[in-house]
C-alpha cells in the first residue's frame, strides 16, 4: 500500500499548483508611478520601462496580449487572441490574473465604465460579445462583418470597424441590435469618432498604396473628407474632445496631428520604424514602434520629441503603470 503521507503530500502539491498557476507578477519596480508597461510581439514577455531612470525590468509570459483596455486607475483587463481567458492586470498588485473564461479569438477591448460591461470582438467568429463584469457571464451576441477589428462608443452607439469585409456597423447599446452599417475603404484599420465624423485610415486596395484617412457621416456612410496624412494609417486617437487628432502611419514612420475644427495638418514628424501604438499621460504621448524597438515619449502640444527607449523585440501595446494617473 502506498505511504498515505505520500499521497496527501502530492494531492496538496496539486491544489496549490492550480491556486498559483493563474497569478503572474509583474516586473518588479521602485516607482511604479513613472513606469510605463510594454507588452512585445516578438516575444511572450511584459517589460516595465521606468521614465525617470530609463532602467528596464522584464518577465516572461506563456502568451501575448491581443488588445488591453483600462477598467479605472491601475486596472487593466487584457485578452490573447490565442487563448479562452480574460486577464485582468493590476499594477498597484503587480499582478497579472485569470479573470474569466471566454472563447478564443478577441482582437479588440471595449469597457462601458457607467454600466460595468466589457464588449469584445472576435475575428474567427466576427461577432461583438457584451460581458457582464459583475457576473462574469455574456449577456448579449451580435452578429457582424468579417474580422472586426475596432470598435468604439458614443453615448449609446457603438462603432464597429470589420477589417476584413470594409463595412462599419453601428449597434444600438439599448437593444443590443445593429441599426445599420455602411462600406468604407479597401482594407481599412483605425478607427475614430470625432463627435461628428467617423475616421478610418488603412492599407489600400490590393496594390495600391493608401495615404489617407476618411471622415464617414455615421448615418448615411458618405465619405465627406479624405485627408492625407502618412503612409498606412493604423491609429487615429484624440485625448479629449478639445484635443488635436493624431494618426500614427507605420508605413513611412510617421505621426501627424490634424486641427479638431479645420482637419487640416498642424505638424507631422517621423518616429522610429513600423510604429504601431499610441496612448497619452498627463501632456505627453508614448509611442511604440514595432520594428525600431523604441518607445517614443512626445509633447502632446508640440510633437516635440521628448526622450527615446531602446526596447527590444518588438515593443507593442502601453500601458501606465502605478494608479495610472
Amino acid at each position: 500500500m502506498k505511504n498515505p503521507f505520500i499521497i496527501i503530500a502530492a494531492l496538496l502539491a496539486v491544489v496549490l499548483t492550480a491556486c498559483t498557476s493563474s497569478e503572474i507578477a509583474l516586473p518588479k519596480t521602485e516607482n511604479a508611478e513613472s513606469v510605463i508597461y510594454v507588452s512585445h510581439l516578438k516575444e511572450n514577455a511584459l517589460t516595465a520601462l521606468n521614465l525617470s531612470t530609463g532602467s528596464q525590468e522584464k518577465v516572461s509570459l506563456p502568451f501575448t496580449f491581443s488588445s488591453i483596455v483600462e477598467m479605472e486607475p491601475g486596472i487593466i483587463m487584457a485578452s490573447v487572441k490565442e487563448e479562452e481567458s480574460l486577464y485582468e492586470i493590476n499594477t498597484m498588485e503587480n499582478t497579472i490574473t485569470e479573470f474569466m473564461d471566454i472563447e478564443e479569438g478577441v482582437l479588440e477591448l471595449l469597457y462601458d465604465k457607467d454600466n460595468k460591461l466589457l464588449y469584445t470582438l472576435y475575428g474567427k467568429s466576427s461577432k461583438l460579445q457584451v460581458i457582464d463584469l459583475e457576473k462574469k457571464e455574456v449577456v448579449q451576441v451580435a452578429n457582424v462583418g468579417e474580422y472586426p477589428s475596432k470598435m468604439i462608443k458614443d453615448g449609446e452607439r457603438i462603432f464597429v470597424l470589420a477589417a476584413g469585409s470594409g463595412e462599419v456597423y453601428i449597434m444600438d447599446t439599448h437593444k443590443y441590435e445593429i441599426s445599420h452599417s455602411f462600406s468604407v475603404n479597401e482594407r481599412p484599420e483605425g478607427l475614430h469618432f470625432d463627435g461628428k465624423y467617423i475616421w478610418i485610415g488603412g492599407h489600400g486596395a490590393t496594390g495600391e498604396i493608401n495615404e489617407k484617412v476618411f471622415a464617414y457621416d455615421p448615418q448615411t456612410g458618405e465619405e465627406i473628407l479624405a485627408k492625407e496624412t502618412g503612409l498606412m494609417p493604423i491609429q487615429i486617437s484624440q485625448i479629449a474632445d478639445t484635443s488635436s487628432i493624431y494618426v500614427l502611419s507605420h508605413g513611412d514612420h510617421s505621426l501627424t496631428k490634424l486641427n479638431k475644427d479645420t482637419y487640416e495638418v498642424e505638424k507631422k514628424i517621423n518616429v522610429a520604424d513600423n510604429p504601431s501604438y499610441m496612448i497619452a499621460n498627463g501632456s505627453n504621448l508614448y509611442v511604440s514602434s514595432l520594428d525600431g524597438d523604441e518607445v517614443t515619449v512626445l509633447d502632446q502640444d508640440s510633437l516635440d520629441i521628448i526622450e527615446e527607449y531602446e526596447v527590444s523585440n518588438g515593443p507593442f501595446l502601453l500601458f501606465k503603470g502605478g494608479d495610472g494617473e
